[in-house]
C-alpha cells in the first residue's frame, strides 16, 4: 500500500483494534502485579483501578505504526532518515519504559525528569529543534543555541502537560485523540506523510483505549501512557515547525496544544505565587507538587456530572486545535498571536469561575453547619 493517506487509514484501525484487543490482557497483568491506582485526596474514584494502559496503547501504535511506516517507505519515506525514526523511536521507549517503572514501583520526578530531557536531547541532536522566533514589531529572531534549550523544554513541558491531565475518567486519552487528529491535518497539509501515518496510529489507539478509559474506568494511562503520548505529541509538533513558515512555526504547536501547556503553566504560576512569604527555592519546588487546582479539578465546582465535565474540555480542546489549524492554513502571526491570548484568557476566566464556585460552596456549608463537600481546590464530579 504507497497511498500514505490510505496507509494512514489502515494504521489507524489497526491501532484501535490492536489496542482494544490488549487492554484486557492488561488490565489483569496490572491486577497480578498490583500496578493499581487507589483512592486518595486528590483521587476520588472508587476502588482499586488498574494502570499500565499505556502498554496497550504502546504496543498499537508501534504495530500499526511500524507496518505503515515499512509498507510505503520505499515511496514516500525517504523525506526524513532512518536514523531520525531510530533516535525518535528510542526517546519515545526511554520515556515509556520510566513510564512503566513508575507505574509498577514508583519513580521520583527528578528521575523521570531526567530521562525525559535525555529523550529530548536527543531529538536535538538529529536537528529537530525550533530555529526561529517571530516577535511583534521585532520580526524574526534566530534562535540559535536556545533553539535548542527553547526545543527541550518544550518536549519536556508537553509530556508532563498531557500526564497532568490525566485526571478524569476518559479525558487524556480523548483529548490526546483530538490533539492528534488536528496534528494529522497539519501533516497533510505540509506533505509530511510519516507523521500522517504515526499520528492516524495514535488516534485509533486513543479511542481504541477510549472505549475502556470511560467512566467508570476499567483502567487508566498511567505514567506509561499519558507521558509516552505527551513526548510523542511534543516530538511531532517538534518535527512539524521544522516544515512550517517562520511566522508561525512555534505558534501552531502552541495553539493545538493550548489546553493542557496553557493549564500546567497558569497551575504553576499559581503554586509559586500562592506561596507568598517563603523562600523563592520552596516556592519553586512548590511549583512541581500535585494538587487539585488543574482546570479539570475547577470544573467540578461548576458542572455536577463527570461527563459533563470531559465534554466542555473536549470541546476547548476542539476550538483550540481549531484555531491552530486556521494559522497553519493562513499563516497570520497577528491573527495566531491573538489566537494565544484567547486561549490563555479563555482557560484564565474558566479557573477563575471555578474557584469562585468553589469558594461560594464552601462558605453555604459553612453557614449551614454542614461537612464541607469541597476537598482542597476540587470535588469529584457526580456520574
Amino acid at each position: 500500500m504507497t497511498n500514505p493517506y490510505l496507509t494512514a487509514l489502515a494504521a489507524a484501525l489497526i491501532a484501535g483494534v490492536v489496542t482494544n484487543a490488549l487492554v484486557p490482557l492488561v488490565i489483569k497483568l496490572a491486577s497480578a502485579v498490583r500496578a493499581l491506582d487507589r483512592p486518595d485526596e486528590r483521587k476520588l474514584h472508587q476502588g482499586e483501578v488498574p494502570r499500565l494502559g499505556g502498554v496497550a496503547i504502546f504496543v498499537g501504535v508501534a504495530v500499526a505504526a511500524g507496518m505503515g511506516l515499512a509498507a510505503g517507505w520505499k515511496v514516500w519515506g525517504g523525506g526524513v532518515a532512518r536514523s531520525e525514526y531510530a533516535a525518535f523511536a528510542f526517546g519515545a521507549g526511554l520515556v515509556f519504559l520510566i513510564g512503566v517503572l513508575d507505574d509498577l514501583y514508583g519513580v521520583s520526578p527528578a528521575k523521570k525528569f531526567l530521562v525525559q530531557f535525555v529523550a529530548a536531547w536527543i531529538l536535538v541532536q538529529i536537528g529537530w529543534r525550533f530555529e526561529v522566533l517571530n516577535l511583534p514589531l521585532v520580526g524574526e529572531i534566530e534562535l540559535g543555541m536556545w533553539g535548542g534549550v527553547l526545543s527541550i523544554l518544550w518536549v519536556v513541558g508537553v509530556t508532563n502537560a498531557i500526564n497532568l491531565i490525566d485526571g478524569l475518567d476518559g479525558l487524556a486519552s480523548g483529548v490526546a485523540a483530538i490533539i492528534s487528529a488536528s496534528l494529522l491535518v497539519y501533516s497533510v497539509l505540509q506533505g509530511n506523510p510519516g507523521s500522517v501515518v504515526l499520528l492516524a496510529a495514535i488516534v485509533g489507539a486513543c479511542l481504541g483505549f477510549l472505549r475502556h478509559n470511560w467512566r467508570p474506568a476499567k483502567i487508566y494511562l498511567g505514567d506509561s501512557g499519558a507521558l509516552t503520548l505527551g513526548f510523542v505529541l511534543g516530538a511531532i509538533t517538534l518535527h512539524s515547525s521544522l516544515k512550517a513558515q517562520a511566522a508561525v512555526a512555534i505558534l501552531v504547536p502552541i495553539l493545538a496544544l493550548g489546553l493542557p501547556v496553557i493549564d500546567t503553566l497558569l497551575v504553576m504560576a499559581v503554586r509559586f505565587f500562592g506561596g507568598e512569604g517563603a523562600p523563592v527555592a520552596r516556592r519553586f519546588a512548590r511549583m512541581f507538587h500535585a494538587d487539585r487546582r488543574h482546570l479539570h479539578h475547577l470544573l467540578g465546582h461548576l458542572v455536577e456530572r463527570h461527563r459533563s465535565v470531559v465534554g466542555v474540555l473536549y470541546v476547548l480542546a476542539l476550538v483550540f486545535c481549531g484555531a491552530a489549524l486556521y494559522v497553519a492554513v493562513t499563516g497570520e502571526f497577528v491573527v495566531g498571536a491573538t489566537l494565544l491570548v484567547v486561549e490563555v484568557l479563555a482557560i484564565g476566566v474558566l479557573r477563575w469561575a471555578g474557584v469562585t464556585s468553589a469558594a461560594r460552596r464552601l462558605v453555604a456549608e459553612q453557614k449551614a453547619g454542614v461537612r464541607p463537600r469541597v476537598s482542597g481546590w476540587g470535588r469529584s464530579p457526580e456520574s
